[in-house]
């Protein structure tokens, strides 16, 4: 008996609790231009800063391209003679046994063989 009555009293506060919900009036919200204006400035600053990343990883990307494919002059010197012949060579075709000239022509480097590289 008691047990109805206490689901009878939980139903009537459970609908006294939804009908003082849907009473409330709701309240307009009303934009702070401050903090709007804080919002749109921040939300430019990131895309600034984006944009600059975005351009400074590019201007990187090319220096590092254009100093690979830059022409330098190699100049290959017998230690024992003191014999020296120059060659023009891409810096990215140079390697530590031997390089590629831009006519085409491999250059292997003996031991007794010394490598100056001059940049223009």
């Amino acid at each position: 008996m008691i047990s109805k009555i206490l689901i009878t009293l939980a139903v009537i506060a459970a609908c006294m609790m939804v009908l003082s919900a849907r009473s409330k009036p709701q309240l307009k919200r009303v934009p702070n231009p401050a903090a709007q204006r804080n919002r749109i400035l921040m939300r430019n600053a990131a895309l600034a800063f984006m944009l600059l990343m975005v351009v400074a990883a590019g201007v990187m990307i090319y220096l590092e391209i254009d100093e690979r494919n830059a022409v330098v002059t190699v100049n290959v010197i017998n230690t024992q003679s003191g014999a020296s012949k120059s060659y023009r060579v891409l810096k990215s075709e140079i390697r530590s046994d031997g390089f590629t000239t831009t006519d085409g022509v491999q250059v292997f480097v003996a031991g007794v063989e010394r490598i100056e590289i001059e940049a223009r």
